[in-house]
Parts: structure tokens; sequence; C-alpha cells
């Protein structure tokens, strides 16, 4: 394997290095990222490396085909998925935890919002307002610690474009801080943190009683706003990252899935943020449908999204074909 601190090739993603004897096919690059890059080995396989399987841990898709037309890769993702793990135990990968942590996160959520919604359901549970929002706020501090996990997650990935390496270090050093602004896991990873550390702010002032209505605009969904512009962004990053396009629909890949729940969950929190703005002061609007019934539908899309994340990593424990030797 080549250095893979050289400066790479632009259609090479130059935090990975792939060796030399591989004939270069294909790159799909979409907002200026390098998402997907094909090679033929030299046994004649394909070897299909993407950017989030391989920051995930789950090495690349290596295919038997004599197929030049590049749509035949649609098939082959297709033909790589494997038999669905509802639960497991992976402690030894990163990926699960952070799974397991933004699930905590969005029950965090649920548990906090379901009763807004509802009344019958907030009697049922007997919690004070307070405890609802700082049930919320504690749902916050998970999604903060689980996306810089994902900033760690793409900084550690290993520079080897093939194996999988999630069971051990994937580098000598590990890396708790960078920057790596050309590669878009890393741009999800720290457009999701900025957002989750902003709604820290907004889920913490929400603990605040007494606020004006202005104060609660500039305090609490101000902030809420700005955090979940970050989120739809982060999310539809994501997609970009799976799909290697602007848009398109794969319903049998479970990360398009996390992706779509994700984006899905943060338009519903842009949604209550925006609505929530006129919940006082001169100009009002009914708040349930746009703000509570939509921040909760958004906390479901979130533990969806995110309970998707387990199955992901613990679905592609099958052993893959190793490419021959460079």
């Amino acid at each position: 394997m080549d250095d893979p601190s050289r400066k790479a090739p632009n259609h090479l993603p130059a935090h990975v290095s792939f060796p030399e004897d591989w004939e270069h096919k294909h790159t799909d690059r979409t907002w200026g990222c390098i998402t997907r890059v094909v090679h033929r080995l030299p046994d004649g396989r394909l070897h299909i490396w993407t950017s989030r399987r391989h920051r995930k841990g789950l090495g690349a898709l290596i295919k038997h085909s004599p197929a030049h037309d590049w749509a035949v890769l649609e098939r082959l993702a297709r033909e790589n998925l494997r038999q669905f793990h509802w639960w497991g135990w992976s402690l030894n990968r990163l990926s699960w935890w952070i799974g397991l942590i933004f699930i905590l996160g969005s029950i965090c959520f649920v548990l906090g919002t379901v009763p807004l919604a509802y009344e019958a359901v907030a009697d049922w549970m007997g919690w004070s307002q307070w405890a609802l929002d700082f049930t919320c706020f504690l749902g916050s501090v998970f999604f903060t610690v689980g996306s810089y996990m994902l900033v760690l997650e793409a900084l550690n990935a290993s520079s080897d474009p093939s194996s999988k390496h999630a069971a051990k270090p994937p580098r000598p050093r590990w890396r708790w801080l960078g920057w790596e602004w050309g590669r878009i896991d890393f741009r999800i990873a720290s457009v999701q943190l900025t957002g989750a550390i902003v709604f820290n702010i907004n889920c913490g002032m929400a603990l605040v009683e007494g606020l004006d209505w202005w104060q609660s605009d500039l305090f609490v969904w101000t902030p809420s706003t700005l955090a979940s512009c970050c989120f739809v962004t982060a999310s539809y990053l994501g997609l970009l990252e799976v799909t290697h396009r602007r848009w398109a629909w794969q319903v049998w890949d479970m990360s398009w899935w996390i992706n779509l729940f994700s984006l899905l969950g943060s338009l519903g929190f842009l949604c209550s943020s925006l609505v929530g703005y006129f919940g006082q002061g001169p100009v009002q609007f009914p708040q349930w449908w746009g703000n509570m019934f939509a921040l909760m539908m958004g906390s479901w899309f979130f533990l969806f999204s995110t309970y998707l994340l387990v199955p992901e990593v613990l679905s592609e424990e099958e052993e893959q074909d190793a490419p021959a030797a460079g």
C-alpha cells in the first residue's frame, strides 16, 4: 500500500491508500466530495469503495462482474444485503456505540415530546413540565456525545480501502480533533455536532421559567431553528453519501432509510421551531400541529433512524471475499 499521507489524485479520496496495480474504473463525486470509487482488481473482480461503508468499518464490496455499465453497481448493492438483525451486541465497534448513544437520546426526546402532544399521556405519566423539558435536555446531551463520536469515527477511519477494521484500532494513534472538510463523512459529522451543541442551548433554556415571549424567541426558538437547519443539512449530506447523487430512491438500502428518517426527523424539529416563534407575543399561531405534533413526530423519526444504526452494523458481520493482494 502507498503512504496515505501522499497527495492522492483528484479522483481518489486523500485519506485512503489504493494499491497502484488496481485499475481505476469510476469515481462518484457529490458537492465536491468523493462518495464512491470503483477499481478492477488484478484478478478481475470489482472493488467498490464507498465513503459510508469505509467510515463504518464495513469493508468494501468486492464482486465478480464483467460488466462495464456502471448502472450494474445498483444491482450489486442490492445483492449485498445481509440478513436483518433486530438487535445484538458489538461492544468493540465504535459504530455500534454511536448507534446506542443516539438511540438513548432519541428515547429521551420521545418521552419528553409525546406527553406535550397528548394530554392523556401526560396525565398517565404524571410528569411535571420541568421533568419533560429536562428529559429533552438529557436527550440533547446524548445527541451531542453521539455527534462527537461521529467526528471520531470519520477522523479515525482506516487508510485500508477494503478490509474490515472495526474490531481493531483503525490507526496507530487515535485522533481526537482534526479538520478534513474535503471529506463528506467529516462534513456530515461536523455539521451534526454543530447542530447538537446549539440544540443544547435550546433545551437548556427551556428549563428556565418565567421567560418573556421575546426571550423565548431569542434563547429557545432561535437556537432550535439553527440547530434544526444543521440537522437537515447533515441528514441530506448523509443521503448524498449513500446515493452518490442529489437524490435517488434506494429502498433496498438500510443506510438510505437511516438518512431518510433522520431527514424527516430534522424537518419535524425545524417545523416545530419555526411555529414555536408564534406561541406567544403579538402574533400567535395554533401550536398543536405545527409545534407539538411536529416535534413529537420528529422525535419518532429520529428514533427509527438511530435504531437502524445498530442493525446496519450487525447485518454486515458475514465475512466478504478478501481482495487479491496487490
